[in-house]
């Protein structure tokens, strides 16, 4: 079957990559803002990945500690876009609620189980995701923040959206991936 090779090595190159991505050695598409925007903290009062009013602000405080790239990349707070914002704070709220088939789909910073459920080896090809945010992330990774414009990805492409900071769901994706690798105590992400 000529298709399960592609499959593995997609597989192996998404592992691949967040493995990066969370040891920091993956340089992220910068998104076109002015510098002072580069430069600017969380904005007051927006909260990350949607935690309890009671771990809120251990949970911030965190993210803000642990921020890669900050509100430029990493989040939704800093998303200009209001429809693009939306889309990411639903992905946030998903991933970190979880679902059926696998419960909780942010496992130490890897969400791709939230779209991909329990298919992971064959969720690039359409209808075999099967996890709790599938609705969510494809929505989101079809919203770009930049141009403002959405499509409708394929699942090979919301896949290769994961961690594009210029899609809804890449910001979404990069802030769980900080809260589920280095502050799952503090957002209560811990399995």
């Amino acid at each position: 079957m000529p298709f399960a090779g592609n499959r593995s090595r997609h597989l192996v190159t998404l592992m691949l990559a967040a493995t990066a991505l969370l040891a920091g050695a993956c340089k992220r598409k910068e998104a076109s803002v002015s510098t002072a925007e580069a430069n600017a903290d969380f904005p007051p009062g927006c909260l990350e990945t949607n935690p309890q009013p009671q771990i809120a602000d251990a949970c911030m405080a965190c993210l803000k500690r642990n921020k890669i790239q900050g509100p430029l990349n990493d989040g939704c707070c800093g998303i200009k876009d209001s429809v693009g914002q939306q889309l990411c704070q639903a992905v946030s709220t998903c991933m970190r609620a979880g679902g059926a088939p696998v419960v909780r789909c942010n496992l130490g910073g890897d969400t791709t189980t939230c779209f991909c459920g329990k298919h992971a080896a064959e969720c690039d090809i359409t209808g075999k995701a099967d996890g709790p945010c599938v609705t969510q992330i494809a929505a989101a990774a079809g919203r770009n923040i930049e141009t403002r414009a959405t499509d409708t990805p394929t699942a090979a492409q919301i896949l290769d959206r994961y961690g594009q900071v210029n899609y809804a769901l890449g910001r979404a994706s990069n802030i769980a991936a900080i809260a589920g690798a280095l502050c799952k105590d503090d957002c209560a992400l811990e399995m």
